[in-house]
C-alpha cells in the first residue's frame, strides 16, 4: 500500500484520487479508498470533479425517457395497490357488518316463524370470513414483498 492515502484532514490526497481514476491502485488500496469514498461526501465530490466533461460516458439515447417511464409506472402501481387495499377494506367491512349485525338473526327468526325452514347456520359465514381474511392478508403481504424486491 502507498504510505499516504489521506491528507491531514482525513481526506484522500489528489495523487490517490488520480490513481483511482486511472485504475493504478493496488487491490488493498482500492478497497480502502472506495470504502472511504462511500462514507465521505467531500472525497466523493472531489473524485467526481476529477473527470472532465469529455471523459464522461454519455447516456444512451432515450435513457432519460425510459427512467421517467419506469418512475411513472412505479407511482401508478402504488396508486393501484392503494385502490386494491381500499376495495379489500370496504368488502371486509361490509362482510363484518352483515356478520355481526342483528339483521341476519332477525330475518332468520322471522323467516323461521313464518315457514318450517331452519335458520341459516352462521358458523359457515364465520369460516368464510376467516378464510377471506387470511387470503386478503396473504395477497397484501405478497404485494408488499414483491414491491420491495423490485426496488432493489
Amino acid at each position: 500500500m502507498k504510505s499516504v492515502l489521506f491528507n491531514k484532514e482525513g481526506h484522500l490526497t489528489e495523487e490517490i484520487l488520480n490513481e483511482l481514476k486511472f485504475g493504478t491502485l493496488m487491490d488493498e488500496e482500492m478497497v480502502s479508498v472506495l470504502d472511504h469514498i462511500s462514507d465521505c461526501q467531500k472525497c466523493a465530490g472531489s473524485f467526481a470533479d476529477n473527470f472532465k466533461d469529455d471523459e464522461l460516458a454519455e447516456a444512451p439515447l432515450g435513457f432519460q425517457e425510459k427512467v421517467e417511464i419506469k418512475i411513472k409506472a412505479k407511482k401508478q402501481s402504488g396508486v393501484q395497490f392503494g385502490f386494491y387495499c381500499t376495495k379489500v377494506v370496504v368488502a371486509a367491512s361490509i362482510a363484518l357488518m352483515i356478520l355481526f349485525s342483528n339483521g341476519l338473526n332477525i330475518m332468520a327468526s322471522s323467516f323461521e316463524k313464518s315457514t318450517s325452514i331452519k335458520p341459516l347456520d352462521l358458523s359457515i359465514l364465520n369460516s368464510v370470513n376467516s378464510t377471506l381474511s387470511s387470503f386478503s392478508e396473504k395477497i397484501i403481504n405478497l404485494e408488499v414483498f414483491n414491491n420491495g424486491k423490485e426496488k432493489r
